[in-house]
């Protein structure tokens, strides 16, 4: 609102024109000067800038009233133009009335030639023309601008006190003198000024402002323009000076991509309100102080993606403030409230957001452009809190919902209760949808807490912290092995090489997923079964999440440390490691399983290998592996004993696995009975086709299969 607030200053200031005119009439008539020596004389003692022309007046001197019709405040235009800017007032103004009534004057001191008091001015149907010559600086006092419009038109009064002026239905357009555009437009504005005093102390006197002590007006419709297009329209304004409120009943805000393009709705809002309002600083000292601001209902459109540019060529960022007021005016405020926030998206947007409440406490800033460039180094406290969050993927196969969104500068903390990841349909359907083998995946974190943020730097698209936080993750991955594997290379996906691929710089020192529990599901076309991995309370502890160059200077290793059960009964734990910022996608696998029953390994050996395990214990599983873009490898340690398997095949009649009893006895033949303390060299070579952790599962079984002895084709 800060054009707003500017353009009503200006136009209090043409009103205490208005009130110097009517006494000027006064003045001269209480002489009995004639018509056109009125107009003369203005135009003399304003040194041509101003003159005055009316069609009638009329003259009261016993009731003390005068009355003027049509009157005319003329500018001279030419001599604007033949001044240098140094020199220049910053507005010029045309004004028109109606009716100009002054009722009540003290004839006695009036006719003492230098004292006017008075009850009242009332001026009706004033048009104002308001041209700006340049904009606003610091050094720029509306007192003084106005001081000066006094002593132009005024004369050679000392002091007008009036009790009060009231203008009726006045009409304002502001117009850029020099490129000859609309600025603004105030339509119906009704404006009271009680207690009014003009003398040679006004300005020293901190209970008045523009020379009265209290003000309030109310405004039907307030316009202003970009390029002559309509990009603020306010409906219904109050101020209430005694109880220092601004009332906006509706504001709707346009955006435009460009300099010629149609306007965009950008938002609209209901029932805004400002208290506390600071009329003596922001008039006098050019500070913008305000206790609140509380809105009841704010409206924001999606906006097409080419109105979101906002950097214009060369990087520079487009001004909107053509006056200069965010480089003059400071800004103080201690709260501001927005319960009520709605996004409003296409018909055919991709995303939705639920109800946005936004609070800022203790805002100070010695210019609206800083806080405007850094707001979170001149606020205390703000806090962004969102109902829900939800985005279509671009092939529209899932919805990421996000729930119970909040983030506090103060706290520095993002909250989100919980976030999903919601596939379009069912397994079998979501398979049958795609020609070829396709992930299908279903996650569910809950407690999502990002700690120690970087404020400044989220505003900036970048995500710094020290922690994040998640209380509970629940993840269901599956495929359908009976499609056709698509032929599409998967090098550059490693978790390392996905994270450099962000658009938005990270740098995350820690994370920790304290409950997890992940399963694996795969249709096999081979067993023509299901076979199904789980993890279950599992924890992962990563470091180091960065793809910012200078921390990847300081520390190129990104971290993954997890403990697990795996199928419920196995427990195991381990580290991966991820060298950042390198091309070859080189990275570490370490980990250690202790003992359990080898038959639990059937749940997965017999639908995804057609192998069964009849009886076997598995004292410990001890790997270490090295990889990259083409291959794993490394030393892998099972100590086992009592290993008795058999080799199964289906039935392709009855579709029923069974035993191949040939092949279960060469097996067992082959197959190493026991272990202890003998370790292998495991590798094996990427299919560049699949993920990182099917290279890390063949190179497992690779290590053994070796370990046990039996041939590596079998379960390929």
């Amino acid at each position: 609102m800060r054009r707003f607030s500017k353009k009503i200053i200006y136009i209090i200031s043409a009103i205490i024109i208005l009130v110097v005119a009517a006494w000027f009439v006064w003045q001269h008539f209480k002489y009995k000067v004639a018509n056109n020596a009125l107009a003369t004389t203005v135009k003399e003692e304003t040194d041509s800038l101003y003159s005055i022309k009316y069609d009638s007046l009329s003259f009261d001197a016993v009731a003390g009233h005068a009355t003027m019709k049509n009157v005319r405040i003329i500018p001279d235009t030419q001599r604007i133009k033949n001044m240098d800017v140094e020199n220049m007032p910053d507005i010029m103004l045309d004004i028109t009335i109606k009716s100009l009534l002054v009722t009540g004057v003290k004839t006695a001191k009036a006719l003492q030639g230098n004292k006017i008091e008075g009850d009242s001015v009332v001026i009706d149907n004033p048009e104002i023309t308001l041209y700006s010559l340049k904009p606003l600086q610091k050094k720029t006092i509306f007192q003084n601008e106005a001081r000066e419009f006094y002593q132009q038109i005024l004369g050679k009064l000392d002091v007008i006190k009036v009790g009060f002026v009231f203008v009726n239905n006045v009409h304002v357009k502001g117009i850029d003198f020099f490129k000859k555009e609309n600025n603004f437009e105030l339509i119906n504005g009704k404006f009271l000024l009680e207690d009014v005093l003009i003398d040679s102390s006004h300005n020293n006197d901190t209970n008045r402002v523009l020379f009265c002590k209290q003000a309030a007006f109310t405004i039907d419709s307030f316009f202003s323009f970009n390029h002559d297009r309509r990009e603020l329209a306010v409906k219904q304004v109050q101020f209430l000076g005694k109880q220092k409120k601004l009332l906006f009943k509706r504001i709707e805000v346009n955006r435009f991509a460009n300099d010629t393009s149609r306007p965009v709705s950008l938002l609209d809002a209901g029932d805004l309100m400002l208290t506390g309002v600071n009329t003596n600083e922001i008039v006098k000292n050019k500070n913008l102080w305000v206790d609140t601001i509380v809105c009841r209902e704010i409206n924001i459109y999606e906006l097409p993606v080419e109105n979101l540019k906002t950097t214009a060529p060369g990087g520079k960022k487009n001004s909107l403030d053509s006056t200069g007021f965010t480089n003059v005016y400071s800004v103080s405020l201690k709260h501001l409230h927005f319960p009520k926030v709605t996004f409003i998206p296409f018909a055919k947007s991709k995303f939705s957001i639920g109800n946005i409440a936004i609070k800022l406490n203790d805002v100070n800033a010695d210019k609206i452009v800083q806080f405007q460039n850094h707001p979170m180094n001149f606020t205390k406290e703000a806090e962004v809190d969102v109902d829900k969050f939800s985005l279509e993927s671009k092939d529209k196969s899932y919805r990421f919902n996000f729930d119970g969104i909040s983030i506090n500068s103060l706290q520095q903390a993002l909250r989100i209760r919980s976030f999903k990841i919601v596939p379009f349909t069912s397994e079998q359907k979501f398979a049958d949808a795609f020609r070829f083998q396709k992930d299908r995946y279903d996650l569910s974190l809950t407690g999502l807490t990002l700690k120690n943020i970087n404020m400044n730097s989220l505003l900036d698209k970048k995500i710094e912290a020290s922690d994040f936080v998640i209380e509970n993750a629940n993840a269901k991955i599956s495929r359908d092995t009976h499609k056709a594997l698509e032929h599409k290379s998967k090098i550059g996906n490693y978790p390392s090489q996905m994270l450099m691929k962000l658009d938005i710089p990270v740098n995350i020192k820690n994370m920790k997923i304290k409950n997890a529990n992940v399963e694996y599901r795969e249709n096999q076309k081979t067993s023509d079964s299901v076979g199904v991995v789980q993890f279950s309370k599992a924890s992962f502890d990563i470091s180091n999440i960065t793809n910012m160059p200078d921390a990847i200077q300081k520390n190129n290793m990104l971290n993954i440390a997890f403990e697990a059960n795996a199928l419920a009964a196995i427990p195991m734990k381990g580290n991966f490691k991820f060298v950042l910022g390198n091309q070859n996608g080189n990275f570490f696998v370490n980990a250690h399983v202790a003992a359990f029953d080898a038959k639990v390994l059937n749940k997965v050996s017999i639908p995804m290998a057609l192998v069964k395990i009849n009886s076997g214990k598995i004292h410990s599983i001890d790997f270490h592996f090295k990889g990259n873009n083409k291959k794993a490898s490394g030393s892998f340690l099972m100590n086992y004993e009592n290993m008795k398997v058999d080799v199964l095949k289906r039935d392709e009649e009855t579709k029923k696995i069974k035993k191949r009893g040939l092949f279960s006895f060469a097996a067992n033949l082959l197959v190493e009975n026991k272990n202890s303390g003998n370790s292998v060299e495991a590798e094996s070579d990427r299919n560049i086709y699949k993920s990182f952790f099917n290279l890390v599962w063949k190179t497992i079984f690779a290590g053994m299969k070796k370990t046990l002895g039996v041939p590596q084709s079998i379960g390929e």
